[in-house]
């Protein structure tokens, strides 16, 4: 994959880019990152963006040792090196290296990573697609750190069922997120949402502001009466779903709800109306 990277004020190929092995990055997953993608090559609600990355920082203990104003200047370079049809592009901020390998004391790193924009195979918008359930809450949920090992084991074992994600719940059952993305459903002709313990997507954002939702508490006990359900990601945008575990939503239709709402975030991100 072609990539470019900003690190140590400089611009080096991604091959190029190093880590210490002393970074509590490497060694204990700490650390926070941000991901964002272009729409007609401008950065799709970048500033939101960068300040849930310093938000994320705060919430660990970190500080990110550049201003918003110089990360967008970052960005800014990224995209004019790369110049690729479309972009994402991740932020990220290490734990810095560690005497003890355990607790902080070298200085964070920041970098940032541009690459090729590659979008989820259309099948997923035009029938939806399956998700799995499992049991984990995040710790920091309001902070977007790099530790996604439970995500990456859940989605292993989604992948053998055929879910293209894994919705988690807490012990009391009760739905959150992905561990990549936000997740909605349709009951009783509202459209519903986790108000707590979950990320502040900046996609769940922009359909909060487009879209009348009600923010509560969902348990699993619900799925069996959802009329539709979606996530919500950068990456993502709103993709369906239309099973989770063995229960299939509204016959594997897409509710006409979800269609229309769709077609309005897909208008809400051409260029002409991106805010930066």
């Amino acid at each position: 994959m072609r990539t470019l990277v900003y690190i140590n004020d400089q611009f080096v190929k991604g091959e190029e880019a190093k880590v210490s092995a002393l970074d509590l990055s490497v060694l204990r997953g700490f650390g926070v990152m941000d991901y964002f993608r272009t729409y007609g090559g401008k950065p799709f609600r970048l500033r939101e963006h960068l300040e849930r990355f310093i938000f994320s920082a705060e919430e660990i203990g970190l500080t990110v040792p550049k201003s918003i104003e110089e990360m967008e200047e970052v960005v800014e370079g990224l995209l004019h090196k790369t110049a690729f049809e479309e972009t994402s592009v991740k932020v990220v901020l290490t734990g810095g290296d560690s005497e003890d390998q355990l607790m902080p004391c070298g200085r964070p790193t920041f970098f940032a990573v541009a690459y090729p924009f590659k979008p989820f195979p259309e099948i997923h918008f035009e029938k939806g697609i399956k998700i799995t359930t499992e049991c984990y809450a995040r710790p920091f949920p309001k902070a977007k750190s790099i530790q996604y090992l439970p995500a990456i084991v859940a989605l292993k074992k989604g992948e053998k069922k055929g879910a293209v994600d894994v919705l988690f719940s807490d012990e009391q059952g009760f739905l959150l997120e992905t561990g990549t993305a936000n997740f909605f459903a349709v009951k009783e002709g509202k459209v519903i949402t986790p108000k707590t313990d979950v990320l502040e997507g900046i996609t769940r954002k922009v359909v909060l502001e487009i879209e009348d939702v009600e923010e509560r508490a969902i348990h699993k006990s619900e799925i069996e009466s959802f009329e539709g359900a979606f996530l919500t990601s950068s990456n993502k945008e709103i993709m369906p779903v239309v099973q989770i575990d063995n229960h299939v939503i509204n016959n594997r239709v897409i509710s006409l709800r979800i269609q229309d709402l769709m077609k309005r975030f897909a208008n809400h991100t051409r260029p002409a109306v991106i805010f930066s």
